[in-house]
Parts: structure tokens; sequence; C-alpha cells
């Protein structure tokens, strides 16, 4: 695997007044460590960085480390990104971290799959659907892909894709379960009519109903009272 050459320098300074300095100048703060070796704090260019290679790259490329300035190593060390944090909203790179490896010693990483072919069950209808976007591997730095490949070209509809029908390069070891599915061509999804809801206006109002219903007997104890008036004076009379 060849490795990307990514230029840093060391700083002296942390915290968050220094790296917001930095930050407002196109850089990004870094930290590199592992290995047994002190931990060095950098800077990289945040061009440089974004424009080195793709982010879904980001934690299965291997780079050369060439730190200038200060206590630079020789030769430039081997790394791997371990972590890009970004900002929530603008999206921008606030830090990352940088991990030494040893080129004689076994890594484990994810790589990004990557489907390939077009199957006849998608002209048919049906639905491509990847459940697996990154496949972790173990090997040696020098022998990391930078993505996996698999070809869909013969899916029909309800076939599925497992890890086991991926072909690693030499000296690459998948570590999933080989029965985890990674990719299914779904049938296509049957819309059923569905009756639509009655409207406010069309819909049944109780409430409305209980209430007209209450009104109507208030309504009619109110023509009621006058004729018991009539009544109770013809009483009166008839009594005297």
């Amino acid at each position: 695997m060849e490795q990307l050459e990514l230029k840093a320098t060391k700083r002296a300074e942390s915290g968050k007044v220094a790296t917001k300095k930095l930050r407002a100048a196109g850089l990004v703060p870094a930290v590199l460590y592992g290995k047994g070796q002190p931990t060095l704090l950098l800077v990289v260019e945040e061009k440089s960085f974004l424009h080195s290679f793709r982010e879904a790259s980001y934690f299965s490329t291997l780079l050369k480390l060439n730190i200038e300035d200060g206590e630079a190593e020789e030769p430039a060390p081997s790394v791997m990104i371990k972590e890009v944090q970004r900002h929530p909203t603008s999206d921008r790179i606030l830090n990352i971290d940088f991990h030494r490896v040893s080129l004689t010693e076994e890594i484990a990483a994810s790589v990004p799959l990557i489907h390939v072919g077009e199957p006849p069950g998608l002209r048919e209808g049906g639905i491509l659907e990847q459940l697996a976007h990154e496949i972790p591997v173990l090997c040696l730095p020098t022998n990391l892909p930078d993505h996996l490949e698999i070809d869909i070209s013969q899916l029909e509809i309800g076939d599925a894709l497992h890890v086991r029908d991926l072909t690693p390069p030499p000296g690459v070891t998948i570590t999933a379960s080989q029965d985890e599915v990674v990719i299914i061509l779904a049938p296509p999804v049957k819309l059923e009519e569905v009756a639509a809801e009655p409207t406010a206006e069309e819909a049944p109002a109780e409430p409305e109903v209980i209430a007209r219903g209450k009104e109507k007997e208030a309504g009619e104890e109110e023509e009621e009272k006058p004729g018991r008036r009539e009544r109770e004076r013809e009483e009166k009379r008839e009594q005297k």
C-alpha cells in the first residue's frame, strides 16, 4: 500500500485560546501518540488535509507524517488517523488524532465497502439496500486496502450478499462474521390503498350533538315555566 505524505508542524501552545487562533489561521490542532513514544502537539493545514484523501478513507489510509520544526522524528513516522472531530454546525475540522503504527505489526481497521455493477433485479423495480458500509479487517499497515468491492451485477429480487461473498486482497483478513448480510435486493414496495380519514366537516361531532341536546332541553324547560304559573293560578281560583 502506498503511503500518502502529510506535513505537520510542532506546536507548543494548547488550550482554547491558542486553538481558536490556529483555526482562524486555517490550521487544525492535532495530536500524535502511540508506540511508546512521547505525545506530540501538532498543527496541519486544513486545506492540505482535506485535499489529501477522501473523508470515507480517513481511517483506512496509511500516512507518512513529515513533522517540521522542533523535535522532528527521523524517519518520518507512519501513522493512521484515529479520530477527526468536527464542528456540529459548520462541519469544520476541530481536531485530529494521529496514532503511530509499526509497518511490521498487524493492525485492526475498518475499510469502506463499495458495490459495483447493475443488478437485473434493480431494473425490475427491486430496492437495493446496503446494510454494511464498512468492513473490519486485520492486516499489516502496508497491506491495508483503500476499500473493498463487491459485485452486485447478478442480484435478482430477493437475493442477498454476505461477508463470505467478499474477496479480500492477499494478506488481509476480514474479521466480521461470514454470515453477516451486507447487501440485499428487496422486493418493490406495494402501496396499499389507505381509506382517507373523514375530515372535520364529515366526521360526526358527538360533543356538539350532546350540547345541542342540552340546549334544547333547557329551552323546553323555559317554555314550560309560564304554563305552570297559569295552572297554579287556576288552582288558587278553584280553592277560593
